[in-house]
């Protein structure tokens, strides 16, 4: 008998027996395969069965009748075909107009990073990388286009690039982040307002927010503007000493401030502050546009405000303040928290570095309420001992108050980043053991991509397109990085676009 003349319940216990790739060639059989494999609730069991956290299976209630579940099998097997092989379906590259001096829309000096760097023996490797000029999340990237001699946003799915309206020639951009549809711009004034010393001069600095709307008339996204707030009382000059580093979502901001103490009167600790904004309510009042003060609205109650400052007594008390030896990486939030996360390494050296370092490899967060309550600690790290057994916890917790713990998995292969799509169950992560290259030249940074049952690497030379600010974002559909020649690389694993596009001997199969 004819497979697909079997009964329906014997016909589903064979067919769940062979994988995606042999479903679809099943279509190609004859007329008869044909249409009993491409039966649209059949398709609609092979993605569930199959792929089970696709985000095509997300929220189908209501569209589920309508929607052609043989394409869009056959879509996701393309996608995780490319996802298995480390071959991208296309590669889209896009400049970045950066510039400190001219042209006036895209200046920038981002914040510099740490003064610290790992040293195995003779050999050495990046530990802190500068921010990028760019940012996404969520199906949308921002960046400023060098193609569009403006700021713009991408949307990945729709592929549709348009510009944004940021004001970006009045400014000096510092620091752009892209949260929960809320853009964030850091800037200062691109002319000092104060003399602080014979050396220095300092710079207004402000945060602007922005809402990323897309407008139903046009199908592009557009900057609303929402609220504006100024960072620092007096500003900070251009230099690579004083550094601010930040986090936020829809509803709040926080920043962490570290300066060098400029005391006349010989003190060395530094200036440290940390501060967290709800920035929730949409103001018209730009501080920035109002040096003196006097225009804000005395009945100004909406708008960014501060809801909680930590002075350095503050930090002391909740055992992160940093002083001259900084471990701090970076900042997260949750709806009720700050997290202020530290790295130490036996192997830091550098200005900044400590003498002080842990066995091997150690990360903490610290968890403080925006209001009164207990602060919260976690910590891990990679110890070892004889039998070369490293941490034991599991690090596929990604929240905020977990101590990132991923960063030492697979050690000594130190995680420089990852992108996470938690839904679909999909981690790139970047490793690099730069110990073994005294050992041996080949080795080389890895970027693998673990899903469900899938462990993926790259394949040779996509990864120095990556990883040129220590940077990857993306989901199960795109991967995003710098490469070193200031430009925004997209890998794109569900379409086909940018010079590499094409048809593959997989790609035939499933259209």
């Amino acid at each position: 008998m004819v497979l697909t003349e079997l009964p329906n319940e014997i016909f589903l216990l064979i067919v769940d027996q062979l994988g995606p790739k042999d479903l679809i060639l099943h279509r190609r059989v004859n007329k008869q395969f044909h249409t009993a494999f491409t039966e649209n609730e059949l398709n609609y069991h092979f993605l569930q069965h199959h792929f089970p956290r696709v985000k095509e299976l997300r929220h189908v209630e209501d569209w589920r009748a309508r929607t052609d579940w043989s394409e869009q099998f056959s879509r996701v097997v393309r996608r995780y075909h490319h996802l298995q092989s480390g071959r991208p379906r296309g590669i889209e590259i896009a400049g970045l107009g950066k510039s400190f001096i001219a042209p006036t829309w895209s200046r920038s000096y981002p914040v510099v990073p740490w003064r610290r760097h790992l040293q195995f023996e003779e050999k050495t490797a990046q530990f802190h990388y500068p921010d990028t000029l760019w940012t996404y999340d969520d199906g949308l990237l921002v960046f400023p286009s060098a193609e569009l001699k403006s700021y713009a946003v991408y949307d990945l799915s729709a592929r549709i690039l348009n510009e944004i309206d940021i004001d970006s020639g009045n400014k000096i951009v510092r620091r752009i982040r892209l949260k929960e549809k809320t853009l964030i711009i850091e800037w200062c004034e691109t002319e000092p307002y104060h003399q602080l010393n014979e050396y220095e001069k300092v710079h207004r600095h402000f945060t602007t927010s922005y809402d990323i709307c897309l407008d139903p008339r046009t199908g592009k996204y557009q900057s609303i503007f929402r609220n504006e707030w100024k960072i620092h009382f007096l500003g900070f000059p251009l230099n690579s000493r004083d550094r601010f580093y930040s986090t936020h979502n829809k509803n709040h901001y926080a920043i962490y401030i570290w300066q060098p103490n400029r005391s006349a009167w010989g003190e060395d600790e530094p200036i440290e502050m940390l501060a967290i904004w709800d920035i929730s309510r949409p103001s018209a009042y730009r501080p920035s546009t109002d040096p003196t003060g006097n225009c804000k609205p005395a009945d100004e109650v909406d708008g960014p405000n501060i809801i909680r400052r930590f002075t350095f007594l503050d930090l002391g008390f909740y055992g992160i303040r940093q002083r001259s030896s900084p471990t701090f990486r970076a900042l997260e939030l949750d709806e009720n928290h700050v997290y202020f996360i530290c790295e130490d390494h036996r192997w830091l050296v550098g200005a900044q570095s400590s003498d002080r370092h842990p066995r091997l490899h150690k990360v903490k967060s610290t968890g403080i309420p925006f209001g009164s309550g207990p602060h919260w600690e976690d910590e891990c790290g990679a110890d070892g001992d004889v039998n070369l057994s490293f941490c034991e916890r599991n690090s596929d917790d990604r929240s905020p108050g977990t101590a990132p713990c991923w960063r030492h998995e697979e050690f000594p292969y130190l995680t420089i980043t990852e992108a996470l799509d938690a839904e679909a169950g999909v981690i790139f992560s970047a490793r690099h053991c730069f110990m073994l290259e005294t050992i041996s030249i080949n080795i080389k940074p890895k970027i693998k991509m673990i899903g469900p049952g899938y462990e993926i690497s790259l394949r040779d030379g996509l990864w120095q397109q990556l990883l040129g600010k220590g940077k990857i974002c993306g989901d199960e559909r795109w991967l995003i990085g710098e490469n070193t020649r200031d430009e925004v690389v997209i890998l794109h694993f569900d379409q086909e676009g940018g010079s590499e596009g094409g048809i593959s001997a997989m790609d035939r199969l499933a259209i």
